[in-house]
């Protein structure tokens, strides 16, 4: 029986046959197993804090998508039970992250959301995708 790491490696497997997968970002804390097993296997794999440093920029740009009504997310049931718990802490400098401690049920997609905006962000400006084909939503 696979355990869940090993479920979720898996599924990551798998996802790599159907997408070009180019970064995987993940969350340093008790990932260096996963981390290792997924380079092995050929992702690229990039660390990302949880910590205000590495959270405010694509925590700002999300909130300025939502607030512009731009993001999109079809509806998907979890991502909105988790958007609807998520707390975005501030620091006294203003910065922002969302804010796991202070939630009282699961953000995690909401923070996953957050690390894949950060690595779109980050790698603008090549060709995307999208310039050729549609947006496909995985089940």
């Amino acid at each position: 029986m696979l355990s869940l790491y090993g479920f979720i490696e898996q599924y990551i497997l798998k996802l790599g046959e159907r997408f070009n997968i180019r970064e995987i970002a993940y969350d340093r804390w008790n990932a260096t197993m996963m981390v290792q097993t997924l380079e092995d296997d050929g992702f690229t794999m990039v660390p990302f804090g949880q910590g205000f440093r590495d959270m405010r920029p694509p925590t700002k740009e999300l909130m300025r998508i939502v607030l512009e009504r731009k993001l999109n997310h079809g509806g998907h049931p979890v991502l909105w039970w988790n958007m609807d718990n998520a707390f975005v802490r501030t620091d006294p400098a203003g910065n922002l992250k969302i804010d796991k401690e202070k939630s009282t049920e699961k953000v995690d997609g909401a923070v996953a959301l957050v690390m894949a905006l950060d690595r779109a962000m980050k790698n603008q400006g090549g060709e995307s995708v999208y310039d050729t084909r549609g947006l496909l939503i995985l089940d």
